[in-house]
């Protein structure tokens, strides 16, 4: 499992960077495409829990919040366009579509969607390329220094009836790791209008967001009764599985720059 993971990574990294570095279409193809492979591991997840998915609102909520700038003009109209698909789904096909599903369904379109439509935001602020690099840096620090703090010091659970491997010392360690990561990455590209101060702070926020994330997803498999989200990326399982923790910590990134600067 551990060799599969690092070929993945070793594949997949240089093949993220170079799609973000062309930008443009490629940036936007990629995160859309994310975002609907993550949805459907979502609705999947809940298919097979006994739910029943309403994958037609579902996937119009995600690309109407993914492209909510772009659709700025329309995007009230078209929101309760979807709004009233679903309650017409649960109206006219009751009991097989219950107040449940409706609530299941428009949780996972609405938080896939939204927190991955700060991926396309990214683009119109300066320096788009290395602002994801930083958001990529501090969500694999905060990964990688949990797990390297949690095995070697992790005594107390964090939420053990959750995520029964996360410890406080594992919590700690990604938060230092995540922002020496920025601090290094901030030294040798700097980010306009930020200082190291305020880079720290980010990676700080950041993290904490990032290993939220993480529990949060936990918390959304756990409800669905099963391990991972899918299988797509070989040794990490879905998208949803290695997305988690980074799609919190996008907005909290492009906020922190947006009104900094």
């Amino acid at each position: 499992m551990l060799k599969t993971r690092i070929i993945t990574a070793l594949i997949g990294i240089p093949v993220l960077l170079f799609i973000l570095y062309q930008g443009g279409l490629a940036w936007t193809a990629l995160f859309v495409l994310l975002g609907i492979v993550a949805l459907y591991e979502y609705l999947d997840m809940m298919q097979k829990s006994g739910r029943q998915p309403q994958f037609l609102s579902a996937y119009g909520l995600l690309l109407l919040l993914l492209f909510r700038e772009q659709t700025a003009l329309y995007f009230h109209p078209l929101l309760m366009a979807i709004i009233i698909l679903m309650v017409l789904e649960c109206v006219l096909w009751y009991p097989k579509f219950n107040l449940e599903d409706i609530a299941l369904n428009f949780l996972g379109a609405f938080y896939i969607g939204f927190l991955l439509s700060f991926a396309l935001q990214i683009q119109t602020i300066d320096q788009p390329f290395f602002t994801m690099l930083l958001v990529l840096l501090v969500t694999w620090g905060a990964d990688i220094g949990g797990y390297l703090f949690g095995r070697l010091w992790g005594k107390t659970k964090m939420t053990p009836q959750l995520s029964p491997n996360k410890t406080w010392a594992g919590a700690a360690g990604g938060i230092i790791l995540a922002s020496a990561a920025a601090a290094v990455f901030s030294y040798i590209f700097p980010l306009p209008g930020l200082n190291i101060t305020q880079i720290l702070i980010m990676a700080v926020l950041g993290s904490i967001a990032a290993q939220l994330g993480d529990l949060f997803a936990s918390a959304i498999k756990r409800f669905f009764g099963t391990k991972d989200s899918g299988y797509i990326i070989p040794g990490h399982g879905g998208v949803l599985d290695r997305f988690d923790s980074f799609m919190l910590v996008l907005p909290v990134i492009y906020y922190f720059i947006f009104f900094m600067r």
